[in-house]
């Protein structure tokens, strides 16, 4: 019997008859497997080799909560459209968007990075991701006791700049993110990119997420009528892989 990825194959290959593919994917637990160090992560050759074949017949493009050129070099799939930050900057189609607004919380993004260092230093199996325009408090590794501590202790030292209108928190998959309060996300970074794609062909648009901050992006495509895949139980979509591993078969199923 073939895989349930050869169906779904199947299914993209019938219902876009005629239309060129536009992929658009996470990169972090749905191209790749979660490490507990985030500069660990880098694209297996295998999916990469999957994705390049792809492109021929594809529109192929990666929407992350890493900044643009870090997610691009982790990648190594060259002149592809890319978007960092949960969508604040973007680059392809000949062009670079960041959020004009994106800057405007450095100096609260810098304050509140030093305190969750500290929070980190006392809670085993936690770190902090500092983007420069974000800062992430991640607990993977840490125990029950520890993860509870993690959230209690981040809810505290976030809540002024939260309250106060500068910050807003991304919550993810065992790590909290807090980011300039900008009413953008992954959804308008998909959005962007379907916009220019649209320009010179009719898309069949596909989304494959696996987390909470990837569920914008997924309910945009599948408003338009496109196909949104959730890569884990922990996004909600009509059609699910299994996690990295599923997400490969899928694509080299195409």
């Amino acid at each position: 019997m073939p895989h349930a990825e050869e169906h779904l194959a199947e299914r993209v290959r019938r219902e876009s008859t005629g239309r060129r593919l536009a992929l658009l994917l996470d990169f972090d637990g749905t191209l790749c497997e979660f490490d507990p160090d985030p500069q660990a992560v880098y694209l297996r050759p295998s999916r990469r080799s999957i994705l390049q074949s792809l492109r021929e017949r594809a529109t192929v493009g990666l929407v992350s909560g890493r900044r643009l050129e870090d997610v691009r070099a982790r990648a190594g799939l060259e002149g592809i459209p890319v978007a960092g930050l949960h969508g604040l900057e973007i680059e392809g189609f000949g062009e670079r968007y960041v959020h004009p607004e994106l800057g405007r919380a450095a100096g609260a993004i810098a304050t509140v990075s030093d305190q969750l260092r500290a929070i980190a230093s006392r809670i085993p199996g936690s770190f902090v991701e500092e983007k420069g325009a974000s800062v992430a408090l991640h607990f993977r590794q840490a125990d029950p006791a520890g993860r509870r501590a993690a959230t209690a202790a981040f809810a505290e030292a976030a809540a002024p700049y939260v309250d106060g209108g500068g910050l807003r928190v991304m919550r993810g998959s065992n790590v909290f993110e807090l980011l300039p309060d900008i009413d953008w996300n992954k959804g308008h970074a998909v959005e962007w990119m379907v916009e220019r794609i649209r320009r010179s062909e009719d898309p069949f648009v596909i989304y494959i997420g696996d987390d909470v901050t990837d569920q914008y992006a997924l309910d945009v495509v599948d408003r338009h009528g496109g196909l949104a895949i959730a890569a884990s139980g922990r996004a909600r979509a009509s059609t699910r892989l299994e996690g990295p591993a599923g997400v490969e078969r899928f694509l080299a199923a195409l």
